[in-house]
């Protein structure tokens, strides 16, 4: 996987888990009609990734090749929501629905106090 693409990945995981909501009326329209309602992380919103490159060619392929497309994608949501509910442990917190919004956590939080 080419860094590029790890990054767009990884940038991709940070939108799935703090700013992107697919909401519905009750009439099933979909309520994120543009990027004004559903939004897209850019450089601003993200830190400056530090990646690396583990190469180990498939014994399957005659080339080595394999198809993994986005695959920052799939662990990068949860490490990011899990990272946030551990920081919220002494709070009380156990769970956070994706996407982690900062009105979503800051209710998250019941006493707003530290339990230590």
């Amino acid at each position: 996987m080419s860094r590029a693409r790890s990054i767009a990945g990884l940038t991709d995981g940070v939108g799935i888990a703090l700013m992107q909501l697919i909401a519905f009326d009750d009439e099933g329209n979909c309520l994120g009609g543009s990027l004004m309602d559903y939004l897209i992380p850019t450089a601003r919103e993200v830190p400056e990734w530090e990646t690396g490159q583990t190469v180990t060619p498939s014994p399957h392929h005659p080339l080595g090749a394999k198809g993994v497309g986005e695959s920052a994608t799939v662990g990068s949501p949860a490490a990011i929501v899990n990272a946030i509910v551990d920081a919220l442990s002494p709070y009380g917190v156990k769970h956070l629905d994706m996407p982690c919004t900062p009105s979503r956590v800051w209710e998250a939080m019941p006493a707003r106090e530290a339990r230590v």
